[in-house]
């Protein structure tokens, strides 16, 4: 049985069993443009997505942690936010706000307090940052709305539909006839109705929050004025789960690799030889490359700092990969490439 040399990542063992040899890095070509959800312009093969936690502001950290998760990512906050953001952690000093942002995840700075996180996340969109939803990651995501107060309002986008709610009236609904998203600007055109939404900052009068939207609604002849979030769902958690493979030298199986895609964007992989013998572990993060792919990184292995890379395409339950980039290196995985697939989720 193959065995790597203690000061080898399994990774590298991987791609030296797959290719038949170590191999020489091949130039890798130049990634494909991609269009991410929300329109949020982010790095090549890497698509933006809406993240929701506990956020921690001060001089010392700055970080989110997922709801319902122990993983924490550095936060890096667009410079237009900072200030007010910074204002309203530090009216309510240490305990942790509620945040949702939209956008990608990086490996972390190898130097200064990010060194202690695996990864950083990159906020391209905020969508919401509070002190008052404390029991935000015990609710439901919610959905496309605007509001305003004096008086109260506020305008809720499902499905095909968008309806009015005021204290002391009845809910009014109205068809969605068309709509116009892009970058920055949403407007959703209704029967008698109109609801345009631009990026911009934006305080509600009423509470401690900061919105990422500004809003404007025309309602049967009436206008209304104030703030909005878009739907706080992470579309991209259909990759979540656990993925197997095993890799073979002819018929012999050598390495049976365990790929675990968790909810919080956090990755595990897992090696294990036949002799059952504990495997080794790569610990990094995960995050959808386009369509029908996923970007696995490694950031750590067996605590140790070490960045390696692969793109996964799906096919059904199935995980394919055909390269493997180690520390900005990239290596062919042999002919048949990495597979994984799909486990069944634990009853």
């Amino acid at each position: 049985m193959i065995r790597p040399a203690n000061a080898f990542a399994p990774s590298l063992l991987l791609t030296a069993l797959l290719a038949g040899c170590a191999g020489s890095p091949e130039k890798p070509e130049e990634p494909a443009d991609t269009t991410p959800d929300a329109e949020v312009q982010t790095p090549a093969q890497v698509q933006a997505f809406m993240l929701r936690g506990q956020v921690v502001l001060s001089a010392d950290n700055r970080y989110i942690q997922p709801c319902n998760s122990q993983q924490q990512y550095w936060l890096t906050l667009p410079d237009k936010n900072l200030p007010a953001a910074d204002a309203l952690a530090s009216r309510y000093g240490q305990p942790p706000l509620y945040g949702e942002f939209i956008g990608y995840l990086e490996p972390a700075a190898d130097e200064g307090r990010e060194a202690d996180f695996d990864a950083r996340f990159v906020v391209k969109q905020l969508n919401l940052l509070s002190a008052e939803v404390a029991d935000g990651c015990q609710q439901r995501p919610q959905t496309t709305r605007a509001f305003g107060n004096e008086p109260f309002w506020m305008a809720e986008v499902q499905a095909d539909r968008i309806s009015l709610t005021q204290p002391g009236q009845a809910t009014e609904q109205q068809a969605i006839t068309s709509r116009d998203i892009r970058s920055g600007h949403q407007v959703y055109q209704g029967t008698d109705s109109k609801l345009t939404m631009n990026q911009a900052q934006c305080n509600d009068t009423m509470s401690d929050s900061l919105y990422g939207w500004q809003s404007t609604l025309s309602w049967k002849g009436r206008k209304y004025q104030g703030c909005a979030t878009l739907g706080a769902r992470d579309v991209t958690l259909t990759w979540s789960g656990t993925y197997q493979g095993t890799t073979y030298l002819g018929e012999k199986p050598t390495l049976t690799t365990t790929l675990e895609l968790k909810p919080d964007h956090s990755a595990v992989t897992r090696y294990t030889y036949p002799s059952g013998e504990p495997g080794l572990q790569e610990r990094g993060f995960w995050q959808q490359a386009g369509e029908g792919k996923v970007k696995v990184t490694m950031a750590q292995y067996q605590g140790r700092r070490l960045i390696s890379e692969r793109v996964f395409v799906r096919d059904g339950e199935q995980l394919s990969a055909n390269e493997e980039t180690i520390n900005g290196e990239t290596y062919f995985l042999g002919d048949s490439g990495l597979t994984l697939r799909k486990q069944p989720a634990p009853q």
